[in-house]
This record gives C-alpha cells, sequence and structure tokens, in this order.
C-alpha cells in the first residue's frame, strides 16, 4: 500500500516542532465534522445510561451511576495519558495519530454498542471501561492535532471549527438521547456506530505524514513513566486546574439534567426526555452564536483569556436561576446562558491548551494530562452528588456548581504565554 497523498495544509513537518503550515485549509471542517462523529454517541450514552439504570432500580441509579461513572472515568484518565505517550512515540508510514483515531473509534463501537445486551451491572461496568478506554485512545492523538497542524494565527478559527463539531455531537447527541430515553437499549445499541465514521473521516481526508523516519528515545520502563509525568510549568498546572474547576461546575448540572428534571422540578421521565430533546436544540442555536463568534474574533485581537473568563462567569451566573426558583423557566434560562457560555469557551479553550504546552515533542501526552480536567469531574460528579443530593437536595449542589464555574475562570488570569 502507497503512503496517503498529502495536501499542503495537511503535512506535518518532518520535525514535530518544527513550525506548522500557515493555511486552514479543509483541516478544519474535516475536525468539525470528526468531532462531531466521534463525541455525539458519548453524549448521547451518558443520559440513556442513566435512563437504563433507573429502568433497573429506581432505588439505586444514584448509587451505580455513580460507581459507574467513577470506575470509568479513572480508566479514561489512565488511558487518556498513555495513549497520549504511545501517540508521541508512534512510527508508522500513517503519522503518529491516525492509527490510533481509526482503531480506538472501532474498538470503542463495540464495547459501547455491547452496552445493550447486558442486565448485569458488573458487566455494564465493565464495558463501561472497555468504552472509555476505546475513547481516549481516540481523543488524545485527536486533540494533537491542532497544535500539529495550524499554524498559531489560525488556532481560533480551527478551534471553533472543533467547537462547533463538539456542540452538534452535545446537541444532537443530547436531543437523540431525549428521544431514546424510554428504550435506552436500542439507542446504545446503535449510536456508537457513528464513531468509525469519524474515525475514517480523518484517516481519508486528512492523512498524516509518515513518522517512520522520526527518531525515538529507546524504550525503558522508567523512561516511559517518567515521560508520562505532566511538565513543571506554571501555566500549564493554571490551564489544568481552570479546565477542572469549569468542567466540574457544569457537569454538576448537565450530568444530572435527567435527575433534575423528575426528582428537582418534579416532571415525568417523558416529559423530562422532551425537556431534554428542546434544550439541547436551544443549547445548538445558542452556542452556535458564541463559537461562530469568539473563535474568529479571538485570532483577530489576539486575546484568548477573556473569553474563557467571560464563559467561566456566564456558566456561573446561568445556574442562579435555577437555586433561588426551580421552574422550567429557570431550566430554560440555565440552558441559553450556558450555551452561550458553553460555546465561548469550547471555542478558545482549546486554543489556550496548545499555548500553554511546553514543548512540541510530547503534544499528544502533555494535552492528555490537559485532558484529565474534562475527564475528572465525571468522577467527582457522581461522588459529589451522592455525597450532597440524599442528605441536603439538589439546590446546595447547584450552588456548588455556580463556585466552582466562578473559580475556574479565576485560575486563567495568572497564565502568562496566554494574552
Amino acid at each position: 500500500m502507497s503512503t496517503p497523498p498529502q495536501t499542503p495544509e495537511l503535512a506535518l513537518a518532518e520535525d514535530p516542532t518544527a513550525e506548522v503550515p500557515a493555511g486552514l485549509g479543509r483541516l478544519g471542517p474535516v475536525l468539525g465534522a470528526a468531532n462531531l462523529s466521534l463525541l455525539l454517541p458519548y453524549n448521547a450514552a451518558s443520559t440513556l445510561v442513566q435512563a437504563l439504570l433507573e429502568q433497573w432500580d429506581e432505588h439505586t441509579k444514584l448509587s451505580h451511576y455513580a460507581i459507574l461513572t467513577t470506575s470509568g472515568a479513572v480508566a479514561a484518565m489512565v488511558a487518556n495519558i498513555g495513549f497520549g505517550v504511545l501517540s508521541d512515540r508512534t512510527r508508522s508510514r500513517w503519522g503518529r495519530r491516525n492509527p490510533w483515531i481509526l482503531g480506538g473509534s472501532l474498538g470503542t463501537a463495540i464495547a459501547g454498542c455491547a452496552l445493550s445486551f447486558t442486565h448485569s451491572f458488573p458487566v455494564l461496568v465493565l464495558l463501561w471501561i472497555a468504552m472509555q478506554i476505546g475513547l481516549n485512545a481516540v481523543i488524545g492523538p485527536l486533540a494533537a492535532l491542532l497544535p500539529d497542524r495550524v499554524a498559531q494565527r489560525n488556532l481560533g478559527r480551527a478551534s471553533a471549527w472543533i467547537g462547533i463539531g463538539s456542540l452538534l455531537a452535545m446537541s444532537i447527541g443530547g436531543a437523540g438521547a431525549g428521544l431514546l430515553v424510554a428504550a435506552p437499549a436500542a439507542g446504545l445499541r446503535w449510536i456508537f456506530w457513528l464513531m468509525p465514521l469519524g474515525g475514517l473521516l480523518i484517516w481519508l481526508a486528512a492523512p498524516d505524514r509518515s513518522s517512520a523516519a522520526l527518531a525515538r528515545e529507546p524504550f525503558t520502563a522508567r523512561k516511559l513513566l517518567w515521560t508520562a509525568l505532566p511538565p513543571r510549568d506554571a501555566d500549564y498546572v493554571w490551564a489544568l486546574l481552570g479546565r477542572l474547576f469549569t468542567g466540574l461546575g457544569l457537569n454538576l448540572v448537565l450530568v444530572y439534567q435527567l435527575y433534575i428534571l423528575t426528582d428537582y422540578l418534579k416532571l415525568s421521565t417523558s416529559h423530562a426526555g422532551s425537556v431534554i430533546a428542546v434544550a439541547a436544540a436551544l443549547t445548538a442555536v445558542t452556542a452556535g452564536i458564541g463559537i461562530a463568534t469568539a473563535g474568529p474574533l479571538s485570532d483577530r485581537l489576539g486575546r484568548r483569556k477573556i473569553f474563557v473568563v467571560s464563559a467561566a462567569a456566564a456558566a456561573a451566573a446561568s445556574v442562579l436561576p435555577l437555586v433561588i426558583v426551580p421552574s422550567l423557566g429557570a431550566f430554560f434560562t440555565f440552558v441559553i446562558v450556558a450555551g452561550l457560555g458553553y460555546g465561548c469557551y469550547v471555542a478558545v479553550d482549546q486554543v489556550v491548551m496548545a499555548e500553554v504546552l511546553p514543548d512540541g515533542e510530547h503534544r499528544a501526552k502533555d494535552l492528555g494530562i490537559l485532558n484529565i480536567a474534562n475527564t475528572m469531574p465525571q468522577v467527582l460528579a457522581p461522588v459529589v452528588a451522592v455525597a450532597v443530593v440524599p442528605g441536603l437536595g439538589y439546590r446546595p449542589l447547584l450552588a456548588l456548581s455556580i463556585v466552582l464555574a466562578a473559580a475556574g475562570g479565576l485560575c486563567m488570569l495568572p497564565i502568562r504565554r496566554v494574552t
């Protein structure tokens, strides 16, 4: 088999730390479409698995979901860093990233589909862990495509394309989950097969240059462990904490929106499913406005932090109506305001993460560690909910989400390498 043909805007320099091409070309739309295909199934699965656990046993749904997500997220954190290290070290005629993206997407689809066939909670947990491992074989290498292949002056526009894909994944995934909430097993059975399509799209439309000739340090277990450690860099740590706190603040609401609607607002499951579908559509509109505005504008102004800080503030403010007046109006206020903030956040957050990387040699690994801040909220949110909700209810949980989101924005202020 011959090496895939290269296009100027997609070619990766033989030296991974060398200057990347200036043109964005078709890579932006390809990244947007791939992120849609790769992330939509997971966004839908989170709600569908909650509905499945609710069907199995109403009384154990919170504790079982906490066990499921905590175990899966721990596996995801380890896998994200591990596959990031492996991707950085991969030497093949197809490059360092694409083989992991394609292979991981296929493995995730198989494990995700298998979720629908079990009625055993321990088996469900094991399959969820396997799905998370496959998904994180994709996420680390996929995130590295941005700093690998896009010049700094185009990072905002490229990140906006990724944000659009992620937004559509969240919105369509949420709408699909809302429509399938009464039959969660059927939804889980088929929706994960969208992931290999995204892997194929990257493979065919964004071919990587061969990495077979790149130098690689000899492998030792000690060297691998040392390489997997986070860099000692203050900007990097502040970016990690900012993403962690903002993500946890949002996850305390988003991960539990089905239970907030049924237990806090007292809606029926079917009514809650309809509300989630409408909320997903509203989020698509408001977040789309945020993405379309923030990404290109951040490139034009050469400023990133103001958008991320403002987005975190909007996320915090959006939850306040739900704390004060638990109603559908308050929920939709949250959806609209948080959607706008989310759009601004995802359009610029990945640029911030790319710009705080200390070097170009370990991009996938360093981004994998930063992605822990996306995964860790999935661990902490269920644990916090189980600790707070049974004794105090949902209002204190929502108030805590406000504090965390605001703290996430404040963590961005000390970063020096990002304006």
